[in-house]
C-alpha cells in the first residue's frame, strides 16, 4: 500500500482514470486540498498497465474511499485503447473480493466501488485517465482519501502491490491517505440565511429508489420551474412552477412508475437555467 504517491493538490480539477488489466499501477492523482460543505469534489487518477490482455476483455475496476456523506455524481474514463462511463458496482459480492474487509474504511467513511461500462483487451505499456465527480456531504473536518485499481476478476485482491511501482505480477494497486478538508459552506448572508446566488444541487440520494430530494437557492424571489426529462428528452415530472422566496428549497421525487435509467432535471427563472443528471436504480 503506498502512502501520498506523487499527491498533486490543485484548487479546482477534473480527471481520474481506470482500465481492464492485470499489472495496474496509480502513477498520479489530482485532487483538491479543500472543498465547501455541499459543493462537487472531482479528482483525477492515472493509471499505467505494464503488460498486455490479449484473452479477456474484464472490466476496470475502481474503488474510492470517501465521507459517507459523499455521493457519486458521474465518471468518466479515457486511455490509449479507448472511452467510456464509469458506472457503480451494484454485485452484492464482487468477483474482484471484498475492499471492506482488505482495508476497512475508517469511522465516517465509506468506499464507493465503480466499474468501466466495457472491457478492453489491449498492449502492454499502456495509459489511462478517470474523472470522477462527487457530490460533497454537510460533514466537515479533514479526509483521507483513497484509490484501489484492479479488474473485475476472480480474487484480484490476492495481487496486491505492495512496491511504488508497478510489478509485473501485480493485479491490484492502491494510493490512499490523499487529504481532503471540506470547509464549511460559503456564500450565505448570516445573519438572513440567504444564499448569495442561484444554485441547482445534485439530488440525494444519487442513485435512487424510487424517491429522491432535489434542492435549489435562490438569491431574490423567483419564478422558478424545475422539470425532470428523460433522456430523449421527454418530460416526465414538474416539481416546481411558481414564485418561491428568497433561501433554499426542496422538493421531492417520486419515480415509482418510471423505468430505471438516467434523468435530467432542469430548473429554469428569469436569469437562471441550469441542469443535472441523476440515476433511478430499481
Amino acid at each position: 500500500m503506498k502512502i501520498e504517491r506523487r499527491n498533486i493538490n490543485r484548487a479546482a480539477m477534473t480527471l481520474l482514470f481506470i482500465f481492464a488489466a492485470t499489472a495496474c499501477f496509480i502513477y498520479e492523482v489530482q485532487q483538491p486540498s479543500a472543498v465547501d460543505a455541499g459543493s462537487t469534489f472531482t479528482t483525477i487518477v492515472s493509471l499505467e498497465d505494464l503488460n498486455a490482455e490479449t484473452q479477456n476483455a474484464h472490466r476496470g475496476v475502481l474503488c474510492i474511499l470517501v465521507p459517507d456523506d459523499w455521493t457519486f455524481n458521474s465518471g468518466t474514463y479515457t486511455g490509449d485503447v479507448g472511452s467510456g462511463d464509469m458506472v457503480l458496482n451494484t454485485d452484492t459480492e464482487p468477483l474482484y473480493g471484498d475492499v471492506d474487509t482488505l482495508i476497512p474504511p475508517p469511522a465516517d467513511m465509506k468506499w464507493v466501488e465503480l466499474l468501466t461500462d466495457i472491457g478492453y483487451l489491449h498492449d502492454a505499456n499502456v495509459f489511462h485517465d478517470a474523472e470522477i465527480e462527487f457530490q460533497v456531504g454537510q460533514k466537515t473536518g479533514d479526509f483521507p482519501i483513497g484509490y484501489l485499481v484492479t479488474v473485475n476478476t476472480i480474487d484480484m485482491f490476492q495481487y496486491l502491490n505492495d512496491l511504488d511501482e508497478d510489478q509485473e505480477l501485480a493485479g491490484t494497486d492502491t494510493s490512499m491517505n490523499h487529504m481532503v478538508t471540506v470547509n464549511p459552506a460559503v456564500g450565505v448572508n448570516d445573519d438572513l440565511g440567504i444564499p448569495d446566488e442561484f444554485q441547482l444541487n445534485q439530488n440525494y440520494p444519487n442513485p435512487f429508489n424510487p424517491t429522491t430530494n432535489i434542492s435549489f437557492s435562490l438569491p431574490s424571489n423567483a419564478d422558478v420551474k424545475l422539470t425532470v426529462f428523460s433522456l430523449l428528452g421527454q418530460e416526465v415530472a414538474v416539481l416546481a412552477d411558481g414564485l418561491y422566496n428568497a433561501g433554499l428549497h426542496t422538493v421531492s421525487f417520486d419515480a415509482a412508475n418510471l423505468n430505471s435509467g438516467i434523468y435530467l432535471y432542469k430548473i429554469e427563472s428569469n436569469t437562471f437555467s441550469m441542469t443535472r443528471k441523476m440515476l433511478l436504480l430499481k
